[in-house]
């Protein structure tokens, strides 16, 4: 018995080694959401909630203030969409995505390289809310991440604080 449970930890330290994410100190008030399959972490802030699904190959994650297991939606919030292509460049499908919301929701919008990753992103408001979304393009692995972070206007300032903390800390392996 002794034998099975050494065993049992030896796997368990290995396998929290082999995902382990070298991560800086959480900034005050948030913590880091592991994501082990995805190689990446992602601040939460303090109190609040973590989901996981996936559906038709696309996972999707959401770091939101409500909890979307009691009611099913959220008012404020981040989802994550990570898409691993086989045919498009996860570059233009990226552009493409932003691009498209931009116009439809008459967004600003902005490009920029970050070490080995193409970002495109779009800021827009509707008559409820505002959404922050971010493309985030891996060339290398052809995966593309969609990032975004949404509130009602009338929280908007207080959750951006929030929400520009989480996007400007994105802890994403290049080789996923």
């Amino acid at each position: 018995m002794k034998q099975l449970v050494f065993a049992t930890l030896l796997v368990a330290i290995v396998v929290h080694t082999i995902f382990a994410i070298d991560l800086p100190p959480s900034p005050p008030n948030f913590a880091w959401q592991e994501i082990p399959e995805l190689k990446a972490a992602f601040l939460r802030p303090t109190g609040w909630f973590f989901k996981r699904e996936e559906a038709k190959g696309t996972l999707a994650y959401f770091i939101t203030k409500e909890d979307i297991g009691k009611g099913g939606e959220f008012q404020t919030g981040l989802t994550i969409n990570v898409f691993h292509l086989k045919k498009d460049s996860a570059v233009e499908r990226g552009r493409d995505m932003i691009g498209l919301i931009a116009s439809k929701q008459h967004g600003e919008k902005w490009e920029r390289d970050y070490g080995p990753f193409k970002e495109f992103g779009c800021l827009y408001k509707d008559t409820d809310s505002v959404v922050h979304n971010l493309t985030v393009a891996n060339p290398k692995t052809n995966t593309l991440y969609l990032f975004i972070f949404e509130s009602p206007v009338s929280e908007w300032d207080n959750a951006w604080k929030l929400g520009k903390q989480i996007m400007d800390d994105l802890a994403i392996d290049d080789e996923i």
